[in-house]
C-alpha cells in the first residue's frame, strides 16, 4: 500500500516536548515508556512511532493516521481519536479507558474486543460503524472470537439504531428519517429480528437446533391434530397423538421414518410441503453454518 498520500503537504517534524501540532509528519520515533499529557494533534501522520509501555492520557488526535506504529502494553486513557486511520498497527496488551474513537477505521490491524468495547461510539450508527470494520480486520487477521463479537455488536447497534429512527426517538433522527424512511426502518428492523429468531444471525447454530425441534415436536404436531379428520392412516384406526407426531417427523426428516399417515386434504398438504420445506431450508443453513465455523477453525 502507498503512504505517499498521507504525508503530502505536511512537514516532518520531531515528536518531543511540547506535544502537539496541526498538519505535522512525525516518523520513527520511540515514545517507550514515556508519558504525554493533555496534547492535542490535528490532520497529522504517525508513521512507524513506537509506543510501547508509553502512557497517553488526555489527548485530542482529530483527522491523524497511524501507520506501522506500535503500541504494546500502551495505556490509553481518556483520549479521543476523532476521524482517526489506523494501518497496520499493532496493538498487543494495548489497555483502553475512557477513550473515543468516533468515525474511526482500521486497516491490517486491530483492537481486541474486550478491550475496546467500552470505549467503542455512544451512538449506535457509529458504533455500527466501528464494530462491523474491527469484525471485518479481526476475521481477516484470523481472530474468529473477536470477529464474533464485533459482528453481534455491529448488529445489535444497528437494531439500535433503527429502533431510534422509527420512533424518532431524538431531534437527529426525526430530522433525518421522514415518515418513508420510519416505515422503511420498521421493515429492516423486523427482518433483522425474523433473522435473530429462527437464524441467530448465522451466529448461533443452537438456534437452528431449538427452532426444528419446536416445528418438529410441537408446532406441526399441534397443527395435524387439530386436522387429524383430514387425514387417513394406512391400517383403519383412529388417528392419534403419537401418529401425528411421527407425521411430523416424517415430513421434517423424510426420508427415514414411516408413520402411515397421509395428508387427505388440501390443508393437510400444504402443511405438510410447508413442513417438509422448512425442514430443507433449516438442514442447508446448518450445513452452511457448519462450513462458515470449519473455515474460521483452520
Amino acid at each position: 500500500m502507498a503512504y505517499t498520500a498521507y504525508v503530502l503537504g505536511r512537514h516532518v517534524v520531531p515528536l518531543e516536548p511540547p506535544y502537539g501540532g496541526r498538519d505535522y509528519v512525525f516518523a520513527a520515533a520511540r515514545l517507550d515508556g514515556e508519558s504525554v499529557q493533555s496534547a492535542a494533534f490535528q490532520h497529522c501522520t504517525f508513521a512507524n512511532i513506537s509506543f510501547k509501555e508509553a502512557t497517553l492520557n488526555e489527548l485530542r488526535f482529530e483527522n491523524c493516521v497511524f501507520i506501522g506504529c506500535y503500541f504494546r502494553r500502551t495505556n490509553l486513557t481518556n483520549t479521543s481519536f476523532a476521524g482517526c486511520r489506523f494501518v497496520d498497527c499493532a496493538f498487543p496488551r494495548v489497555a483502553i479507558s475512557g477513550c473515543e474513537f468516533r468515525y474511526s477505521s482500521f486497516v491490517g490491524c486491530f483492537i481486541s474486543f474486550s478491550e475496546m468495547q467500552l470505549s467503542l461510539p455512544k451512538e449506535p450508527n457509529l458504533r455500527q460503524d466501528v464494530a462491523r470494520n474491527l469484525a471485518i480486520e479481526s476475521a481477516k487477521l484470523g481472530y474468529p472470537d473477536d470477529a464474533r463479537l464485533y459482528r453481534m455488536c455491529a448488529i445489535t447497534a444497528r437494531e439500535q439504531d433503527l429502533k431510534l429512527a422509527m420512533t424518532g426517538a431524538t431531534e437527529w433522527y426525526r430530522q433525518h428519517y421522514d415518515v418513508i424512511r420510519r416505515i422503511g426502518a420498521f421493515f429492516s428492523l423486523a427482518g433483522s429480528v425474523l433473522n435473530r429468531w429462527f437464524w441467530g444471525y448465522g451466529e448461533n447454530a443452537w438456534v437452528l437446533i431449538r427452532n426444528y425441534f419446536i416445528l418438529a415436536m410441537f408446532i406441526f404436531p399441534v397443527v395435524y391434530y387439530l386436522l387429524r379428520d383430514q387425514l387417513r392412516a394406512t391400517l383403519p384406526s383412529n388417528i392419534k397423538l403419537v401418529d401425528v407426531f411421527l407425521f411430523s417427523l416424517e415430513n421434517i426428516l423424510s426420508p427415514g421414518i414411516h408413520s402411515g399417515v397421509f395428508p387427505n386434504s388440501i390443508a393437510t398438504r400444504i402443511c405438510a410441503g410447508t413442513e417438509s420445506l422448512l425442514g430443507v431450508v433449516i438442514a442447508g443453513l446448518f450445513i452452511s453454518y457448519l462450513f462458515a465455523w470449519v473455515s474460521e477453525k483452520r
